[in-house]
Parts: C-alpha cells; structure tokens; sequence
C-alpha cells in the first residue's frame, strides 16, 4: 500500500480529519486519485514544531494540537492512519489551502474519509509516494486472531464492516471477499 509522510502535528491533522488538504509543488499523479494512502509521521521529534498558521487555522487546530502535545501523544516514526485522495486543484476553497502567486503554483490535493489509527504502526518513512510493504495481500490468522491488512488485530466488531460480498477494514481500507 501507497504511504506518504508527514512532519508532525501535520500527520496527525491530516490522518485526524482536521486539515482536509495537502499543498505541494507537484500535481497528484492520476493514478493516486481516489485511492487511500498511508499517513506516515516523521520520526524527527527531536526539532521543535514550526508552525505557521493562519488565525482561521489556528482556530481549527490548536485544541488539538496543543491537547497533543501536552499529553505527548504525537507519534513519531509510525504510520498512524490512512486517507482517500479525492482531486488535486489550484485555489482551492478550504482554510488549508495555499494560493497561487507566481513564480510558486502549490497544487492542492483534497483529501477525504481519514482514519486515524488506533495504534501506530511503527515504520521508517521516505520521501513522496512510498511502498509499506507490511500491509498484508489478505488477512491473516495468528494464534487464532485475525489480523487484518494493516496487521491491526481485528478485536472490535466494528473495525470491519461488511460491504456484501466482502468485507473492508475502517482503518486501513483493506478489503477481503468472503
């Protein structure tokens, strides 16, 4: 499965629902629209956050943030979530998008139906899209527990949910036929 990374707070914001965009300087290849992607956090949590937020922002996201990292929940290292890649657009609407100004074009990819995980995943990230070879082709049964694509233990009924003819895990987006 398709990962990208992320310095935090902004992994958590993306794989948390609370920033719906993600500004780059290179379109979103075609190939990535409406597939979901691994949130990866950066393991450098030894540098302080740098932060430039607007007021509106600011507004959205310092309860969560600053909740965060009083109670040093940030993960570092680690795959903490998954979203959809709906469109990439310039100009975009949204609060977290960044506006075009020559010479700079920033593409705005949309992102949707964010996951964030109950339990980080631990993993070395890299730079643009990457392959987490870890994901699992077909779930998996270990000392009778199922895990499930994402190697999350499938404990909670609702982590699956049933879509006919096969089932999806709500963390991850795996799918498997029954």
């Amino acid at each position: 499965m398709k990962a990208l990374s992320y310095k935090q707070p902004w992994a958590y914001l993306v794989a948390a629902g609370i920033k719906p965009i993600e500004n780059r300087t290179w379109k979103l290849p075609e190939k990535y629209k409406g597939q979901r992607v691994l949130i990866h956090a950066c393991g450098s949590q030894g540098k302080k956050f740098k932060i430039n937020l607007t007021d509106e922002q600011m507004l959205a996201a310092f309860g969560t943030i600053s909740d965060q990292a009083i109670n040093k929940n940030f993960e570092f290292g680690a795959i903490i979530g998954s979203v959809e890649m709906v469109d990439c657009v310039i100009n975009h609407l949204s609060i977290w998008a960044e506006r075009h100004s020559p010479p700079f074009k920033p593409f705005n990819w949309v992102l949707a139906n964010p996951i964030l995980f109950p339990e980080p995943i631990p993993a070395k990230g890299k730079q643009s899209f990457w392959d987490y070879p870890n994901i699992l082709a077909e779930p998996e049964e270990k000392d009778g527990e199922l895990f499930c694509h994402c190697q999350l233990p499938v404990k909670e009924e609702n982590q699956v949910r049933s879509m006919g003819n096969y089932f999806e895990c709500r963390y991850c987006g795996g799918r498997w036929y029954k």
